[in-house]
């Protein structure tokens, strides 16, 4: 997990440093740049903490072959995350699995994959201070392995059935119920509306490059959920959803901001050419 770490404030603090030394040049600068951007910074950090540190799980049950059935409880805002309990034989890299999760009124066929890189040790190491061997018990991935997936699905009691269960990394599958990340709508909405203050504060305040910065950090949460991030596997989604923020934020809504200062520059020169008063909101 401290990969993890180490990739998150790198990401973000290549992003907000430069951003915040340019603020501390503006005189008479609106408070509410500042806020846009802690806000921005602190929204992917509480995201990954949901996703990396979910907590003890409220309910934990296993699977191991096809047709197997456990029933468990799927509160709101939880989430259900599987991990593998790999087998003692190395050379078995890979277990395909499908499991139907039928709950009131709803049902979904959740899938996925255990990859296990071959000729590695059976070491003990340790993870969140809890000490762990590979043969048969939960490891963290390397970066070319996936041993654990999370389902943010409906809520509620659910029945779930193993549909296919084929290979043998995995001697059995850990289902637990835990804590999940904020829901995607929320992300979403609140990176939205840091994109359009950014846009506010850079084309009618004169705040250079500040749009695409603080949008590009808070899309980066909302991209968090949808990247395969768990505890266990997080490096490769962390660093995906990273450059899937920048290009997002430092491509298209920087685009978007060049644009409209570019506009608003020319409307303004237009209106002082024909001796008309830019509106108030433009004044300088």
């Amino acid at each position: 997990m401290i990969y993890g770490i180490l990739i998150i404030a790198a990401l973000v603090g290549l992003i907000a440093v430069p951003t915040a030394q340019r603020l501390f040049d503006i005189r008479g600068l609106t408070p509410l740049a500042w806020v846009v951007l802690l806000f921005s910074v602190v929204l992917p950090g509480y995201t990954a903490y949901t996703l990396l540190v979910p907590g003890d799980p409220i309910e934990t049950a296993s699977v191991a072959a096809m047709k197997d059935e456990v029933s468990l409880t799927l509160p709101p805002g939880h989430s259900l995350m599987v991990t593998a309990e790999l087998g003692d034989d190395e050379e078995k890299t890979k277990t395909s699995y499908a499991m139907r999760v039928k709950g009131d009124g709803w049902a979904e066929v959740v899938t996925g994959n255990v990859n296990r890189s071959g000729g590695g040790n059976d070491d003990v190491i340790e993870i969140d201070g809890q000490k762990i061997s590979e043969g048969g018990r939960r490891r963290a991935g390397k970066l070319s392995e996936d041993l654990q997936e999370r389902f943010d699905l409906g809520s509620g009691p659910v029945d779930i059935i193993v549909t296919n269960y084929q290979g043998e990394a995995a001697k059995s599958l850990i289902l637990e119920v835990v804590k999940g990340p904020p829901p995607l709508w929320l992300l979403w909405l609140l990176s939205g509306v840091v994109a359009l203050l950014g846009l506010y504060l850079e084309v009618w305040k004169g705040l250079d490059k500040y749009a695409g910065d603080v949008a590009a950090i808070a899309i980066y949460a909302a991209l968090m959920p949808q990247a395969g991030i768990t505890p266990l596997d997080n490096i490769q989604g962390l660093a995906f959803s990273g450059l899937g923020a920048v290009l997002l934020g430092q491509g298209a809504v920087a685009a978007i901001a060049w644009i409209s200062v570019k506009y608003v520059r020319s409307k303004e020169a237009a209106e002082e050419e024909a001796g008309t008063p830019p509106p108030a909101h433009t004044r300088r």
